[in-house]
């Protein structure tokens, strides 16, 4: 799996479309994670994250119906495409001047130079909160993300109580003030709900708290997983950069083949026959996207990037009304940085003998690493 997400998941879907493992189940054909969406009533998710053991409600991925549509009723036309339009330009601005740092030098780590920036600035953007704070904020995002355990019995490590501690103080100052003073930004358009549509202050901070930890080291995950496949398909490469419109077409197809959030916790709430097997009430089941991406009953050649077949859709953003929330603005994140990078650096190629290898394992995939090398580009 660290080298080659073909090979994983065909082990994966070679153990059957639904089976236990370790007391665990999992769910890896298309047709088992779709009636798994379809039926949130038994797969439930609220229950699912109960072992994060989070101080506040993470809205609205951990809330279950009814108060789920409460949530998702405010907060998808806050992320509709046409929210997104209006940030179009300061967002393209910033993966430029990103760009501009390196593309001089003829070579950048891919990861630590841009995927790992961006997302975050985004974020900040997106909530109104001063891009100074940047490098702060990743240090407490990538402490939670990769130094907490998975043991819910161990007590977490010093370093992960301090990253939240700082994190969550930063949050609750900031919608205070947000609170204060309201700018034209989604946190202040929250504060601003009355009625039965307003968030209570745990529920504010929950918001905040999952966008920070679900919506950041994703994009960052898969711009590398982007720019790793363009320079892989060359040919792919040269022909958006031909034709840019159709980058969005190529980014689709590398999201149904490289995800960075796999697979999907639920519990059952009730028993449920599937695929000719019977999952007990109360049963922890995977949800294995990555395998139902991949499901050679819905897709021809599913293990060949092919642009041509990019409407055949995929499942990484879920489906059901759990469907990525943010899934409009990591769209635009990684058409806008394509766009961008190929107009300066169309050539490249990953740094001779290195072999880029994911995390695993770990709950995200995600390269550590992606050295290229480039033609240098005259300021």
């Amino acid at each position: 799996m660290a080298r080659d997400r073909t090979e994983g998941w065909a082990y994966f879907a070679a153990q059957g479309d639904v089976f236990e493992g370790n007391g665990t189940w999992y769910l890896t054909s298309a047709e088992a994670v779709q009636f798994a969406h379809r039926h949130p009533e038994i797969f439930t998710s609220g229950p699912a994250f109960a072992a994060l053991a989070s101080p506040v409600p993470l809205v609205p991925l951990a809330i279950d119906p009814p108060d789920h549509l409460r949530f998702r009723k405010v907060l998808d036309p806050m992320l509709a495409p046409r929210v997104i339009n209006r940030m179009e330009d300061q967002l393209r601005d910033q993966v430029r001047e990103l760009i501009a740092e390196f593309s001089g030098n003829g070579h950048c780590d891919i990861v630590a130079d841009l995927a790992r920036l961006y997302p975050t600035q985004v974020f900040l953007t997106l909530f109104g909160m001063p891009l100074e704070d940047r490098d702060t904020f990743i240090g407490w995002v990538e402490t939670l993300v990769e130094q907490s355990t998975s043991e819910t019995s161990a007590a977490p490590p010093a370093a992960v109580m301090e990253a939240a501690m700082g994190l969550f103080g930063y949050l609750q100052t900031f919608i205070e003030q947000k609170r204060a003073n309201p700018g034209d930004d989604m946190l202040s358009a929250v504060l601003a709900l009355d009625g039965d549509e307003a968030f209570t202050e745990p529920e504010v901070l929950g918001l905040c708290f999952l966008f920070t930890l679900a919506g950041l080291d994703t994009v960052t995950a898969t711009i590398g997983f982007v720019m790793q496949m363009l320079a892989n398909h060359a040919d792919v490469r040269r022909r958006i950069v031909d034709d840019p419109t159709q980058i969005p077409a190529v980014i689709e197809e590398i999201l149904r083949m490289e995800l960075s959030a796999p697979v999907t916790p639920r519990v059952t709430s009730q028993e449920v026959e599937i695929g000719g097997k019977v999952i007990p009430a109360g049963a922890t089941v995977n949800l294995v996207l990555g395998t139902a991406n991949r499901d050679p009953r819905r897709f021809e050649n599913p293990d060949v990037l092919d642009p041509e077949l990019a409407d055949r859709g995929h499942l990484t953003f879920g489906g059901g009304i759990h469907r990525c929330l943010g899934s409009h603005l990591a769209r635009r994140e990684l058409r806008l940085v394509v766009e961008e990078f190929l107009r300066v650096i169309p050539d490249y190629e990953i740094e001779p003998g290195f072999e880029p290898k994911i995390v695993w394992p770990s709950g995200t995939h995600h390269l550590s690493s992606l050295p290229i090398r480039f033609p240098k580009v005259a300021p």
